[in-house]
């Protein structure tokens, strides 16, 4: 029966658009075993140990992103850009996979980073093939002479090329911090979703 079950889920998900990472599904079930439960808000996604709303009680959060849509970074391609994110238990990737269909275009955090976000971000740059990346310029246009890829690129000049932040003397278009992130469709969501993970 489970495998009907997950044979039937597959065929769902192909059609919704877009499959789910392999890595991202071993969260979901991880996530869906515990218990977990999603809310995907106006700017932020969080994952909590209980159901916040019928929860008696103050449900932990797990892990969460938010993000901003205000052009104060630059247009950069109209993409959100991460303003704070947090993850305790390895939930951090579900949650930034979830923020990037949400927002149908995401960049890091454009001051500020921390090693382990960069590694998630250099992850999705260099592994993963269902992630669209598009290079941002700099607001100097450096790269390219339209203005709508320009983007504050503070995060990446402070990166470098042995994933330590701080160093700042390479190039920063190298960075995966320098990037717009992008999937088709919602396959994390409609995932969520048809596990009644989703409040």
């Amino acid at each position: 029966m489970n495998l009907l079950r997950e044979y039937i889920r597959e065929l769902l998900t192909e059609r919704r658009g877009g499959t789910v990472h392999p890595k991202i599904m071993s969260m979901i079930a991880s996530a869906d075993e515990k218990g977990y439960k999603v809310a995907a808000r106006n700017y932020e996604v969080v994952l909590y140990d209980k159901d916040p709303v019928t929860y008696q009680g103050a449900a932990r959060q797990i892990a969460s992103v938010q993000w901003d849509d205000s052009d104060m970074y630059g247009p950069c391609l109209g993409a959100s850009h991460v303003s704070l994110s947090q993850a305790i238990g390895g939930y951090g990737p579900l949650l930034y996979d979830l923020a990037i269909e949400m927002t149908g275009g995401l960049v890091p955090d454009r001051t500020q980073v921390s090693n382990s976000a960069r590694d998630v971000w250099k992850y999705y740059n260099d592994q993963r093939d269902d992630v669209q990346k598009v290079q941002l310029d700099d607001l100097q246009n450096s790269l390219t002479p339209e203005e709508k890829d320009n983007c504050e690129q503070l995060s990446a000049a402070k990166d470098d090329s042995t994933g330590d932040l701080g160093a700042g003397d390479w190039a920063w278009g190298d960075s995966p911090l320098s990037k717009r992130y992008s999937k088709q469709g919602r396959p994390v969501y409609n995932e969520l979703r048809s596990r009644g993970m989703m409040v």
